[in-house]
Protein backbone atom coordinates (compact mmCIF):
# COMPACT_ATOMS: atom_id res chain seq x y z
CA UNK A 1 0.00 0.00 0.00
CA UNK A 2 1.05 3.58 -0.53
CA UNK A 3 2.04 5.38 2.63
CA UNK A 4 -0.77 7.92 2.13
CA UNK A 5 -3.30 5.08 2.04
CA UNK A 6 -1.92 3.57 5.22
CA UNK A 7 -2.12 6.91 7.01
CA UNK A 8 -5.78 7.16 6.03
CA UNK A 9 -6.80 3.55 6.63
CA UNK A 10 -4.65 1.70 9.14
CA UNK A 11 -6.57 2.16 12.36
CA UNK A 12 -5.83 -1.01 14.05
CA UNK A 13 -12.52 -5.15 15.39
CA UNK A 14 -10.14 -6.66 18.07
CA UNK A 15 -9.29 -10.24 17.31
CA UNK A 16 -11.02 -13.10 19.07
CA UNK A 17 -8.97 -12.40 22.20
CA UNK A 18 -7.90 -8.80 22.06
CA UNK A 19 -6.97 -5.83 24.13
CA UNK A 20 -9.31 -4.72 26.86
CA UNK A 21 -10.98 -8.10 27.36
CA UNK A 22 -11.03 -9.46 30.87
CA UNK A 23 -12.14 -13.06 31.02
CA UNK A 24 -13.85 -14.78 33.91
CA UNK A 25 -11.78 -17.34 35.80
CA UNK A 26 -11.45 -18.93 39.25
CA UNK A 27 -8.54 -16.64 40.20
CA UNK A 28 -7.75 -12.98 39.52
CA UNK A 29 -5.29 -13.76 36.70
CA UNK A 30 -6.07 -15.17 33.25
CA UNK A 31 -3.93 -15.60 30.17
CA UNK A 32 -4.85 -16.07 26.54
CA UNK A 33 -3.10 -17.07 23.35
CA UNK A 34 -4.44 -17.14 19.80
CA UNK A 35 -3.37 -17.80 16.24
CA UNK A 36 -5.28 -15.93 13.51
CA UNK A 37 -4.97 -16.04 9.74
CA UNK A 38 -5.11 -12.21 9.68
CA UNK A 39 -5.03 -9.56 12.41
CA UNK A 40 -7.92 -7.30 11.45
CA UNK A 41 -8.51 -4.30 13.68
CA UNK A 42 -11.52 -2.12 12.99
CA UNK A 43 -11.77 -3.87 9.65
CA UNK A 44 -8.19 -3.13 8.52
CA UNK A 45 -5.49 -5.79 8.26
CA UNK A 46 -2.48 -5.03 10.45
CA UNK A 47 -0.40 -7.92 9.06
CA UNK A 48 -0.81 -7.53 5.29
CA UNK A 49 -3.46 -10.31 5.43
CA UNK A 50 -0.93 -12.73 6.91
CA UNK A 51 -1.12 -14.79 10.14
CA UNK A 52 -0.52 -13.37 13.60
CA UNK A 53 0.40 -14.92 16.93
CA UNK A 54 -1.20 -13.08 19.82
CA UNK A 55 -1.44 -13.36 23.58
CA UNK A 56 -2.02 -11.52 26.80
CA UNK A 57 -2.45 -11.57 30.56
CA UNK A 58 -5.34 -10.02 32.52
CA UNK A 59 -5.90 -9.23 36.18
CA UNK A 60 -9.43 -8.70 37.52
CA UNK A 61 -10.10 -7.65 41.13
CA UNK A 62 -13.31 -8.45 42.99
CA UNK A 63 -13.95 -4.70 43.29
CA UNK A 64 -14.37 -4.41 39.51
CA UNK A 65 -10.99 -2.88 38.71
CA UNK A 66 -8.93 -4.67 36.06
CA UNK A 67 -5.69 -4.33 34.10
CA UNK A 68 -3.89 -6.23 31.41
CA UNK A 69 -1.36 -6.39 28.62
CA UNK A 70 -1.75 -7.92 25.17
CA UNK A 71 0.62 -8.29 22.21
CA UNK A 72 0.67 -9.28 18.57
CA UNK A 73 2.97 -9.16 15.57
CA UNK A 74 2.15 -6.44 13.00
CA UNK A 75 3.59 -5.31 9.67
CA UNK A 76 1.71 -2.12 8.75
CA UNK A 77 4.41 0.26 9.96
CA UNK A 78 7.13 -1.54 8.00
CA UNK A 79 4.82 -1.57 4.98
CA UNK A 80 4.73 2.24 5.11
CA UNK A 81 8.51 2.57 5.00
CA UNK A 82 10.50 3.23 1.83
CA UNK A 83 13.95 4.63 2.70
CA UNK A 84 14.09 4.34 6.50
CA UNK A 85 13.28 1.58 8.98
CA UNK A 86 11.69 1.76 12.41
CA UNK A 87 12.52 -1.85 13.22
CA UNK A 88 8.94 -2.34 14.37
CA UNK A 89 7.12 -5.68 14.14
CA UNK A 90 5.14 -5.65 17.40
CA UNK A 91 2.07 -4.04 18.94
CA UNK A 92 1.72 -3.99 22.73
CA UNK A 93 -1.54 -2.89 24.36
CA UNK A 94 -1.64 -1.91 28.03
CA UNK A 95 -5.03 -1.18 29.54
CA UNK A 96 -6.90 -0.75 32.79
CA UNK A 97 -10.37 0.15 33.91
CA UNK A 98 -13.40 -0.54 36.03
CA UNK A 99 -16.42 -2.74 35.45
CA UNK A 100 -19.70 -2.84 37.37
CA UNK A 101 -23.35 -3.74 36.88
CA UNK A 102 -26.61 -1.95 37.60
CA UNK A 103 -29.27 -4.61 37.42
CA UNK A 104 -29.23 -5.91 33.84
CA UNK A 105 -26.97 -3.07 32.62
CA UNK A 106 -23.19 -3.40 32.62
CA UNK A 107 -20.75 -0.46 32.64
CA UNK A 108 -17.08 -0.56 31.59
CA UNK A 109 -14.75 2.47 31.60
CA UNK A 110 -11.00 2.53 31.06
CA UNK A 111 -7.87 3.62 29.25
CA UNK A 112 -5.98 1.75 26.51
CA UNK A 113 -2.42 2.56 25.43
CA UNK A 114 -1.24 1.16 22.09
CA UNK A 115 2.56 0.96 22.05
CA UNK A 116 4.76 0.17 19.02
CA UNK A 117 8.41 -0.41 19.93
CA UNK A 118 10.75 1.07 17.34
CA UNK A 119 12.81 4.02 16.17
CA UNK A 120 10.37 6.61 14.83
CA UNK A 121 12.87 9.40 14.30
CA UNK A 122 12.60 12.50 12.13
CA UNK A 123 13.78 10.74 8.96
CA UNK A 124 11.22 7.97 9.49
CA UNK A 125 8.42 10.50 9.97
CA UNK A 126 9.50 12.37 6.86
CA UNK A 127 9.68 9.11 4.88
CA UNK A 128 6.25 7.80 5.90
CA UNK A 129 4.27 10.99 6.45
CA UNK A 130 3.21 9.61 9.84
CA UNK A 131 3.82 10.81 13.36
CA UNK A 132 4.75 8.50 16.22
CA UNK A 133 2.14 5.70 16.09
CA UNK A 134 1.66 5.20 19.86
CA UNK A 135 -1.98 5.98 20.67
CA UNK A 136 -3.91 6.56 23.90
CA UNK A 137 -7.66 5.97 23.93
CA UNK A 138 -10.28 6.23 26.64
CA UNK A 139 -13.42 4.15 26.39
CA UNK A 140 -16.90 3.74 27.89
CA UNK A 141 -18.90 0.58 27.27
CA UNK A 142 -22.50 -0.35 28.05
CA UNK A 143 -23.86 -3.88 27.87
CA UNK A 144 -27.36 -5.35 28.13
CA UNK A 145 -28.07 -9.03 27.66
CA UNK A 146 -26.64 -9.87 24.20
CA UNK A 147 -25.84 -6.26 23.15
CA UNK A 148 -22.73 -4.18 23.82
CA UNK A 149 -22.07 -0.57 22.82
CA UNK A 150 -18.61 0.95 23.24
CA UNK A 151 -17.35 4.48 22.61
CA UNK A 152 -13.60 5.08 22.26
CA UNK A 153 -11.93 8.50 22.15
CA UNK A 154 -8.34 9.15 21.04
CA UNK A 155 -6.41 11.61 23.22
CA UNK A 156 -3.43 11.53 20.80
CA UNK A 157 -2.97 11.32 17.04
CA UNK A 158 -4.65 8.14 15.90
CA UNK A 159 -1.98 5.56 15.01
CA UNK A 160 0.38 8.15 13.55
CA UNK A 161 -2.07 10.07 11.37
CA UNK A 162 -1.14 13.77 11.79
CA UNK A 163 -3.85 16.01 13.20
CA UNK A 164 -6.16 13.14 14.10
CA UNK A 165 -6.36 13.56 17.88
CA UNK A 166 -9.92 13.44 19.27
CA UNK A 167 -10.94 10.86 16.70
CA UNK A 168 -13.73 8.53 17.84
CA UNK A 169 -14.79 4.92 17.36
CA UNK A 170 -18.36 3.65 17.87
CA UNK A 171 -18.81 -0.10 18.28
CA UNK A 172 -22.09 -2.03 18.45
CA UNK A 173 -21.81 -5.80 18.95
CA UNK A 174 -24.40 -8.54 19.43
CA UNK A 175 -23.49 -12.05 20.54
CA UNK A 176 -25.56 -15.08 21.49
CA UNK A 177 -24.77 -18.66 22.47
CA UNK A 178 -27.13 -20.68 20.30
CA UNK A 179 -26.09 -23.97 21.94
CA UNK A 180 -23.49 -25.00 24.49
CA UNK A 181 -20.07 -24.08 23.13
CA UNK A 182 -21.36 -22.41 19.94
CA UNK A 183 -21.77 -18.62 19.82
CA UNK A 184 -22.80 -16.32 16.96
CA UNK A 185 -21.80 -12.65 16.82
CA UNK A 186 -22.29 -9.58 14.66
CA UNK A 187 -20.55 -6.21 14.86
CA UNK A 188 -20.73 -2.82 13.16
CA UNK A 189 -18.33 0.01 13.90
CA UNK A 190 -17.81 3.58 12.78
CA UNK A 191 -14.34 5.16 12.83
CA UNK A 192 -14.75 8.94 12.88
CA UNK A 193 -11.39 10.51 12.04
CA UNK A 194 -10.56 14.16 12.64
CA UNK A 195 -8.11 15.82 10.27
CA UNK A 196 -7.36 14.86 6.65
CA UNK A 197 -8.00 11.09 6.82
CA UNK A 198 -11.28 9.47 5.80
CA UNK A 199 -13.87 8.19 8.25
CA UNK A 200 -15.30 4.76 7.51
CA UNK A 201 -17.59 1.93 8.65
CA UNK A 202 -16.58 -1.67 9.29
CA UNK A 203 -18.59 -4.78 10.08
CA UNK A 204 -17.99 -8.38 11.11
CA UNK A 205 -20.14 -11.49 11.48
CA UNK A 206 -19.09 -14.96 12.53
CA UNK A 207 -19.12 -17.79 15.01
CA UNK A 208 -16.92 -19.41 17.65
CA UNK A 209 -17.01 -23.06 18.73
CA UNK A 210 -15.46 -24.57 21.85
CA UNK A 211 -13.48 -27.71 21.02
CA UNK A 212 -11.97 -29.21 24.14
CA UNK A 213 -9.71 -26.60 25.73
CA UNK A 214 -9.61 -24.52 22.55
CA UNK A 215 -11.95 -22.13 20.73
CA UNK A 216 -12.24 -22.14 16.93
CA UNK A 217 -13.50 -19.03 15.18
CA UNK A 218 -14.59 -18.08 11.66
CA UNK A 219 -15.47 -14.46 10.88
CA UNK A 220 -16.34 -12.43 7.78
CA UNK A 221 -14.83 -8.92 7.88
CA UNK A 222 -15.42 -5.95 5.55
CA UNK A 223 -15.46 -2.12 5.38
CA UNK A 224 -16.89 0.59 3.13
CA UNK A 225 -13.42 1.89 2.22
CA UNK A 226 -12.88 1.90 -1.55
CA UNK A 227 -9.61 1.01 -3.25
CA UNK A 228 -7.90 -0.08 0.00
CA UNK A 229 -6.70 -3.67 -0.40
CA UNK A 230 -6.24 -4.29 3.32
CA UNK A 231 -9.84 -3.22 4.02
CA UNK A 232 -11.56 -5.53 1.53
CA UNK A 233 -13.88 -8.40 2.46
CA UNK A 234 -12.26 -11.60 3.71
CA UNK A 235 -12.70 -14.60 6.00
CA UNK A 236 -10.53 -14.93 9.10
CA UNK A 237 -9.90 -18.20 10.95
CA UNK A 238 -8.74 -18.26 14.56
CA UNK A 239 -7.64 -20.77 17.16
CA UNK A 240 -7.43 -19.60 20.77
CA UNK A 241 -7.11 -20.83 24.32
CA UNK A 242 -7.62 -19.20 27.71
CA UNK A 243 -5.74 -20.33 30.82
Amino acid sequence: MRKSTIAAALFTIMPVLGAGSVLAADGPFTANVSLVTDYAYRGISQTDERPALQGGVDYAHDSGFYAGVWGTNVSWLRDAETTSSSGNSLELDVYGGYRTVFGALGLDVGLLQYYYPGDFDRSWRRDTGLSKPDTLEGYVGLSWEFLTFKYSHAFTDLFGTPGSDHSKYLDLTASHEVMPGLALSAHVGRQVVTGPADSYTDWKIGATKAVGDFTLGLHYVDTDLDDVDLAEERLILSLSRTF
